[in-house]
């Protein structure tokens, strides 16, 4: 049913306790649709209301007072109310009609705030079919690389004024902690960085260290910038033989030059082209693996400019999967476990059309949590809920 007076007496009159698990997915997948329109419809009547005020500098101090909101919230959210039935109003006739809920609403408007209006609608109408089947981080990835394809100039700019104006902050909180956090970073840089604390973590979790791996990243992240890295960290790091790596998907065309597509940096997301061909420039003695998709985007050849190539299997599902295969799961895939879908110990290989990438959390949800997993065709997998809910998850499209 569409949401609107309809749909909420239906869903007023229901009895959770008598439904069979499928028609509970159905009744709660409805009522968010429901609470989707409702959200439409009070951002209708706080554009209203603000319109109605006779002083526009004070509109919002109008919706603050009579909901008890802070007049910081009331201009947000006046201004949220702008930009979806004003500037972008495809966007807000797909929240009113429940296609999409508020979350992604606000990620299209913030996605395509540097751009002008008409370029802004374009892109939203682009996104608005594919909007209702991605969560908000890939919704948000895939609108970084609409946005830097509209307009490589707005965002060229936009990068260099934030790299211009980085700078490492430390916060005080308030169960007495500290936060400390650098912005305005290279994106390559701060990429490699995090992916080298990480590979430190790791070492040490797999030498016995008890601390979880966010645990470590913390601690090491705090003894790489004070100095004083214990000796333990030290043998990791010599030990794993792997320091700081550099993932990009970049298509050749762009790489020549010969045109302005977006690339991904993995870990991070799209980056603009000129960003994609300087990162790749200035690493010209990394060891890289080179991919070639055919137009379905199927892995058609993969391979690595090292003398000593990574095990062929691994690689190629890494390049197949390149994040975690779970629904709506971003985790890169060289960070997950390389899973047999048919176990190992019940006869299932160790080929690529029986691996798939999955992030720890997802494998132990797959071998423990009810879920059930099917590779239908390699990289192609079909998952099972414990409420009786089918999800496929195909290649993601370099």
């Amino acid at each position: 049913m569409p949401p609107g007076p309809g749909l909420a007496a239906v869903l007023a009159g229901i009895d959770r306790a008598t439904l069979s698990d499928d028609d509970l997915l159905t009744v709660l997948a409805a009522r968010c649709r429901q609470v989707a329109h409702e959200q439409a419809q009070v951002l209708a009547d706080l554009l209203e209301v603000a319109g109605r005020a006779p002083y526009p500098e004070f509109a919002a101090d109008e919706v603050a007072a009579c909901l008890t909101w802070t007049r910081r919230a009331a201009e947000t959210q006046v201004g949220l109310a702008d930009d979806l039935l004003r500037r972008l109003p495809t966007v807000g006739q797909a929240l009113d009609a429940g296609a999409i809920d508020l979350p992604k609403a606000r990620v299209i408007a913030d996605a395509v705030m540097p751009l002008p209006q008409e370029a802004a609608r374009q892109v939203a109408r682009q996104i608005l079919d594919l909007a209702p089947e991605l969560t908000t981080g890939q919704l948000r990835a895939k609108l970084a690389r609409l946005v830097l394809a509209a307009d490589p100039q707005a965002g060229a700019i936009a990068r260099q004024r934030a790299e211009a104006d980085r700078r490492v902050v430390l916060t005080a909180e308030p169960d007495g902690t500290a936060s400390l956090a650098g912005y305005g970073l290279p994106a390559a840089r701060a990429t490699a960085a995090a992916h080298h604390i990480h590979t430190l973590a790791t070492a040490a979790k797999a030498a016995g260290d008890m601390r979880s791996l966010d645990q470590l990243r913390a601690d090491t992240l705090l003894d790489l910038l004070t100095g004083t890295a214990p000796p333990t960290g030290r043998a990791a790091t010599a030990e794993t033989g792997r320091g700081s790596t550099i993932e990009l998907t970049i298509g050749l065309a762009t790489l020549a030059g010969l045109d302005e597509q977006p690339g991904d940096l993995a870990g991070y997301g799209p980056v603009a082209a000129d960003s994609a061909r300087q990162i790749a420039a200035t690493h010209p003695q990394a060891t890289w693996r080179y991919t070639v998709y055919d137009p379905t985007n199927r892995t058609r050849y993969h391979g690595t400019t090292r003398r000593r190539p990574t095990p062929t299997v691994a690689a190629e599902v890494t390049a197949r999967d390149r994040t975690c295969r779970a629904p709506g799961c971003r985790t890169p895939a060289r960070r997950c476990d390389l899973d047999h879908t048919h176990p190992w110990q019940h006869g299932g290989v160790t080929q690529a059309h029986n691996l798939g990438a999955l992030c720890r959390h997802h494998h132990r949800m797959k071998d423990t949590g009810g879920w059930k997993l099917r590779q239908l065709a390699p990289g192609v997998f079909g998952w099972h809920s414990p409420l009786g809910r089918s999800y496929l998850v195909g290649p993601d499209p370099p």
